[in-house]
C-alpha cells in the first residue's frame, strides 16, 4: 500500500515531529510498503531538516520524495531522504549556509561558543549529506552553500539532486479509484 504525505511551509521541529508522528501512525495501522513524501518549503531549520532526512533514510519501507515550488535548503535535505527523488518542472532549490540567531545576545562567551559549535556541526552535516547523496565533492557543496546558489530543475538533475523531472503529480491511485477521468 502506498501513502502520500506533504510537508509545506516552514521546516521546524514541530513540523518534523508532526510528520514523523503521522508516518508512524500510518506504518503501525496499515500495511504500508511505499511512502511518497512531497516537500516544498521556502524556509526552515537545518537541524530539523537533518532529523527528518535521517528518519526517512531509516524507514524499513521504500521512500520516494517529490519536490515542488520553492525548496529551501532545510527542505532540500529532507528531499534527499528519498530513494527515488522527483521534482516538478519549474521548481527551484535554494542552497545557502544556515542563517542563525543566538537566543541571548547578552549571554556569557561560553554560551555563544556552544551555539556557534552547534551551527558549525549542522553546516558540516548538511555538506556531508548533500555531497553523499548527490555524488559531489564536499568542497563543491560548501562553495555552493557559501555563494547561496539557486538551482532550477535541469541543473538539479545534472548535479545529482534529482532523478526525474515531471510536469504533473503522478496520481495513478486517483485513476484506479475512479476519481479522475482517463
Amino acid at each position: 500500500m502506498e501513502v502520500w504525505y506533504a510537508l509545506t511551509g516552514h521546516v521546524d521541529k514541530k513540523e518534523v515531529q508532526e510528520s514523523i508522528k503521522w508516518i508512524n501512525d500510518e506504518l503501525y495501522s496499515k500495511p504500508i510498503t511505499y511512502l511518497r513524501f512531497l516537500v516544498a518549503a521556502g524556509s526552515g531549520e537545518i537541524g530539523a531538516g537533518i532529523n527528518l532526512y535521517t528518519y526517512l533514510k531509516a524507514l524499513p519501507i521504500e521512500v520516494g520524495t517529490i519536490a515542488f515550488g520553492e525548496v529551501d535548503v532545510a527542505a532540500t535535505i529532507i528531499f534527499l531522504g528519498g530513494k527515488r527523488r522527483t521534482v516538478v518542472e519549474g521548481s527551484q532549490f535554494f542552497f545557502r549556509e544556515g542563517r542563525y540567531t543566538i537566543a541571548d545576545p547578552t549571554g556569557p562567551v561560553h554560551a555563544h561558543e556552544e551555539a556557534i559549535s552547534v551551527f558549525k556541526r549542522e553546516l558540516q552535516e548538511m555538506i556531508h549529506i548533500i555531497a553523499r547523496e548527490t555524488g559531489n565533492d564536499g568542497e563543491v557543496v560548501a562553495g555552493m552553500l557559501r555563494k547561496s546558489k539557486i538551482m532550477h530543475t535541469d541543473e538539479a538533475r545534472e548535479f545529482g539532486l534529482t532523478h526525474e523531472t515531471i510536469a504533473k503529480l503522478p496520481l495513478q491511485q486517483q485513476e484506479k479509484l475512479g476519481f479522475r477521468e482517463q
